[in-house]
This record gives structure tokens, C-alpha cells and sequence, in this order.
């Protein structure tokens, strides 16, 4: 993993830093984190189902920052 600054236009007179961290995650790593949820330990907080044809709308919620809970899409079976 390796992070990357963040830059801001005022970010150094606030005195402030931001970093951006990636890892590319193997499916060993997905497996160790999925547990948990099979499990039933780890319960994530789905706030709104949609059809995958909603992607759009799904995203217009996102944008309004007053979203409760994880977005989730749904894809169908033809």
C-alpha cells in the first residue's frame, strides 16, 4: 500500500494533510474479510436496496450527502 498527498489550496496555512491509501486486495484477503459477514459477526448497515437500472439515482443520493447506510445494487437474473 502506498499513500499519496492529497493536495488542498489553503490545506498548508490550515495546517492540515490528507493521504489517499490503495491496496490491491487478493482473494485470500477477500475471503478473510467476507468471514465475518458469513458469519453473521459483522453486519453491514444497508440503508437503500435499488435495481442495478437505478445506478444512476443511486448515485444522485450519494451526491446529496444525506444518506443513511450503504447503497446497495441489486442485479437481476434475466
Amino acid at each position: 500500500m502506498r499513500a499519496h498527498p492529497i493536495p488542498g489550496p489553503d490545506a498548508a496555512a490550515r495546517r492540515l494533510r490528507g493521504a489517499y491509501a490503495g491496496a490491491k486486495p487478493g482473494g485470500d484477503l477477500l475471503n478473510r474479510i467476507a468471514r465475518p459477514v458469513d458469519d453473521g459477526k459483522l453486519k453491514p448497515d444497508v440503508g437503500t436496496i435499488l435495481p442495478l437500472r437505478e445506478a444512476t439515482h443511486a448515485h444522485e443520493l450519494i451526491q446529496t450527502g444525506h444518506t443513511r447506510g450503504k447503497i446497495v445494487l441489486r442485479v437481476e437474473n434475466s
